[in-house]
């Protein structure tokens, strides 16, 4: 038959108590990612910790008839906070599966040693120098964003309030 799979792709997420979740056995790569993605995107109603995704050879026994494409580590966001932010450690990328986040890290494909980070619903784009640079960068933009919408919640007088008794503890604290 020329319809015969000689491979098979296999997408799984593991929980915080190590409890192994198979998503499915699918005949393309392409169906294995899109359905593993579509999950990551709900990561957050969850406690996940890693994901999969592999393939199988048939009829091959052993080991040599598996590779593993790619391992990801659940993360908190740095931009929502929300645990949806996959890593992929091996081909350093990271991107929010979050529903209106889709902040993202990774190595530059046109600059070596550089790394690209973003968060696309405000075109920011930033380069960094390493790795930790880049969070360090989406880490604040996270916090401009937190802090925005917390002064949306406060009173009218709250801001001000809150501008004098910070002026009063640096005060407090200088003397």
């Amino acid at each position: 038959m020329a319809d015969d799979v000689q491979r098979v792709y296999v997408a799984s997420v593991v929980e915080e108590g190590g409890n192994s979740l198979a998503l499915g056995c699918f005949s393309s790569e392409e169906t294995a990612w899109q359905v593993l993605r579509t999950f990551l995107k709900k990561s957050d109603q969850m406690l996940l910790i890693s994901s999969t995704v592999v393939v199988w050879d048939i009829d091959v026994i052993g080991e040599d008839g598996v590779n593993v494409l790619s391992t990801m580590e659940c993360k908190d966001c740095p931009v929502c906070g929300r645990r949806t932010f996959w890593m992929d450690l091996e081909n350093f990328s990271a991107l929010c599966h979050g529903n209106a986040c889709a902040a993202w890290v990774e190595e530059s494909t046109l600059e070596p040693g550089i790394i690209d980070c973003g968060w696309p619903p405000v075109r920011f784009l930033k380069q960094a120098k390493d790795i930790d640079e880049a969070f360090s960068e989406l880490f604040k933009l996270g916090d401009k964003m937190k802090a925005i919408s917390q002064v949306d919640t406060l009173g009218e007088n709250e801001p001000q309030e809150m501008l004098e008794e910070f002026e009063k503890q640096v005060a407090l604290d200088s003397n």
